[in-house]
């Protein structure tokens, strides 16, 4: 298997012979390009943000990974270690925070929100763009 990629295992219901079981496997790629943002490089878990309603659970030194930037990201940009999103460019508002706040941040990460789950350690290179699953 390649160094790019990781194996995920979801069990599902069972199959038609009895006690088995069907099973969903799923190929990750263990490292995601997107766009550079805002330079630096930062390690860590991450934290998914699946909605703008759930800003005040955004604790200090996350690396916040959302769908979309959103000016109600000001709030908290402050905590950031890190600012992955899955849309947006250099001129979106989440690189423009990012720059700000000097933080590193990556953004227009294709699927980064199917790839990663809250608490994997990921590794942010705002400089290059990429964003690596490390645990």
């Amino acid at each position: 298997m390649s160094n790019n990629l990781s194996l995920s295992y979801t069990s599902t219901e069972e199959a038609p012979e009895e006690g088995a079981r069907k099973a969903q496997i799923h190929i990750l790629p263990r490292r995601l390009k997107g766009l550079a943002a805002s330079s630096g490089t930062i390690e860590g878990p991450c934290t998914i943000l699946t909605g703008l309603e759930n800003l005040h659970k955004v604790e200090d030194g996350t690396i916040l990974v959302c769908q979309a930037a959103s000016p109600k990201l000001a709030v908290v940009m402050h905590k950031l270690k890190a600012l992955v999103t899955e849309r947006g460019g250099p001129l979106a508002i989440a690189s423009r925070y990012a720059r700000e706040y000097e933080v590193p941040a990556v953004v227009g990460v294709n699927r980064i929100m199917q790839t990663v789950r809250d608490g994997d350690f990921i590794r942010v290179d705002g400089s290059n763009g990429t964003v690596e699953v490390t645990g």
